[in-house]
């Protein structure tokens, strides 16, 4: 199939499972790069550490990008993503997102919304990521699950204003196709000092980071030009590609 701009093809559901698990099945039948998929609903949807995503009917915006992305691109196209996310809610709503490494979006310390791209390298001859995003365009404090009330918002409570999830659908496979696009002609250092800009926490900062074998803390170096984010511990700089941070020390 010819090159297509992003959400141009478009598979579009009321209820599904998860819209990265149909990327993953439409990524193996060979669907071109910015393939989408919407879903009203999804009733198993995912974020990081397999974590549930709670995704209720007409609520948010739950949509999967299929990417085809040269390997040295993988551990950046979270950072793309997340310029791209900002930007689109920034256009649309004029509400201004932070970042929390690597694909958390914050309002005020409250979650409104998360990206997720997993990557399959085993198909070496068509490896392919799925770009996961999940808003949280619509919710009122009662759809959300008890246990992430007072953790998480939407723009309706922000602004008193309902979205539609269309509108966030064009606009936002526009400005991630834009920023992937930079990533490809190698503009990764613009990419980085956005995002480095609108983190959560700044150069300097005490950070405690949970990893497989335990919690790190150090402080936070900034970001590589490979998108991993780098702790000063000690005399040691270190590198971090997926982990969790999990406090922020003022």
């Amino acid at each position: 199939m010819n090159e297509i701009n992003f959400g141009e093809l478009a598979f579009r559901f009321t209820t599904i499972d998860s819209t990265m698990n149909f990327g993953r099945l439409l990524a193996r039948l060979g669907f071109p790069e910015g393939t989408a998929v919407l879903a009203d609903e999804q009733t198993a949807g995912r974020g990081t550490k397999g974590r549930r995503w709670h995704s209720p009917a007409g609520k948010g915006l739950y949509v999967s990008f299929l990417l085809r992305p040269p390997a040295p691109l993988l551990h950046l196209l979270p950072l793309a993503a997340g310029v791209a996310t900002t930007e689109t809610i920034r256009q649309l709503s004029g509400v201004e997102i932070d970042l929390k490494w690597p694909n958390d979006l914050l309002f005020k310390g409250k979650k409104i919304g998360g990206i997720l791209c997993e990557a399959e390298t085993a198909e070496k001859d068509r490896p392919y990521v799925i770009a996961g995003f999940g808003l949280n365009l619509n919710h009122r404090l009662e759809d959300f699950p008890e246990e992430v009330v007072g953790r998480a918002t939407s723009l309706l409570l922000i602004t008193g204003k309902s979205f539609p999830a269309e509108d966030f659908l064009h606009l936002l496979g526009q400005e991630f196709q834009f920023w992937y696009n930079k990533l490809k002609e190698g503009q990764v250092n613009s990419i980085i000092k956005i995002v480095e800009d609108r983190l959560t926490f700044s150069p300097g900062q005490a950070l405690i980071i949970k990893e497989r074998e335990g919690e790190v803390s150090g402080r936070f170096g900034g970001l590589a030009p490979d998108g991993s984010l780098i702790l000063q511990i000690g005399q040691d700089r270190k590198k971090f590609y997926a982990s969790e941070i999990i406090k922020v020390i003022s």
